[in-house]
């Protein structure tokens, strides 16, 4: 996407992938890099599998030795700088794990993102009063000392990078059930407010299926947002055995352009060198996406919703 710089951890990714082509290019091992350089071999080890960042004077060093790199020189010194720069993640270090911050340092930075949710309404598409809702049922206090607060900033701050118009292209499957969901009642309460809410603004984040009905999308939106509805009419299908999100990196020719993240009780996992069941989760997908209502049909569903809760 033009205008957006790729973040430390996918410019680390581009780095240590173009280093790695460009050294099997000029028919070199890596201990013949390291002893040419009087590196180390784990050294070059660690910037190719992108354990640890390089350095500009070592990225110097490497490029005597990739003579086809020579015309990209100032994009990699510029892609070894972004690299040492800090997370964007950084200041909520203390209620992200680890795997998660990984995952959206990617996620800001995607070509595109697909994401199924089968019981709550997606991270980027949430109000603020409905994540705060959220969090505080899911969470376990006793077990849990994290500050819902903090985590709910953290959210805020992953849907900044994702919403804007600079931002990839977003498309979004979510299960009638988490639509339908009175995400507000945990405390005992009988109400519909905030859940009528968050269903508007879920309207307005359809950009793709607001534009395709002739509407105007605010310029400070992304214009590349789809939502679409799986009806309970639908029955039984194949994703509803769990939310998943697969981001698309850009393209390298790479086995890691694509990465998927799991959610469940047990912890999160991400998974970027295994594309077997990644390559799996984007056929169903994509076969679920080909049946569905469009997304200009999503949010004449949503009026119906509404009017229900009302």
């Amino acid at each position: 996407m033009p205008g957006r710089r790729p973040g430390p951890t996918v410019a680390r990714r581009q780095l240590r992938l173009k280093l790695r082509r460009a050294r099997r290019e000029a028919n070199l091992t890596q201990n013949e890099v390291a002893n040419a350089l009087d590196w180390s071999a784990s050294k070059l080890l660690r910037i190719e599998n992108g354990t640890s960042t390089i350095a500009v004077s070592d990225l110097i060093a490497l490029l005597t030795q990739y003579s086809g790199l020579a015309p990209e020189r100032e994009s990699l010194l510029e892609l070894a700088r972004e690299s040492k720069s800090p997370l964007l993640v950084s200041r909520y270090a203390d209620v992200l794990t680890p795997q998660f911050s990984t995952w959206l340092d990617h996620e800001a930075y995607a070509d595109n993102i697909r994401q199924f949710e089968p019981l709550i309404i997606p991270g980027v598409l949430q109000t603020d009063e409905y994540a705060a809702a959220v969090v505080a049922g899911l969470i376990d206090r006793e077990s849990d000392d994290r500050d819902p607060v903090r985590i709910v900033a953290a959210r805020r701050a992953r849907i900044e990078s994702l919403i804007r118009p600079s931002s990839p292209k977003l498309e979004f499957i979510i299960d009638d059930a988490a639509v339908h969901r009175a995400v507000g009642n945990e405390d005992g309460a009988r109400g519909f407010t905030l859940m009528i809410d968050q269903l508007r603004h879920l309207k307005k984040l359809n950009t793709v299926g607001r534009q395709a009905s002739g509407e105007t999308i605010e310029p400070d939106l992304n214009p590349h947002i789809s939502v679409q509805i799986v009806p309970f009419l639908a029955g039984a299908y194949r994703a509803m055995r769990g939310p998943f999100e697969i981001i698309e990196l850009e393209a390298s020719g790479e086995e890691d352009q694509f990465m998927m993240y799991h959610e469940n009780p047990e912890g999160d996992v991400v998974i970027r060198e295994d594309y077997g069941p990644i390559e799996k989760h984007i056929q169903v997908f994509e076969n679920l996406k080909k049946i569905l209502p469009a997304p200009t049909d999503t949010n004449d569903h949503i009026d119906r919703v509404i009017q229900r809760f009302q």
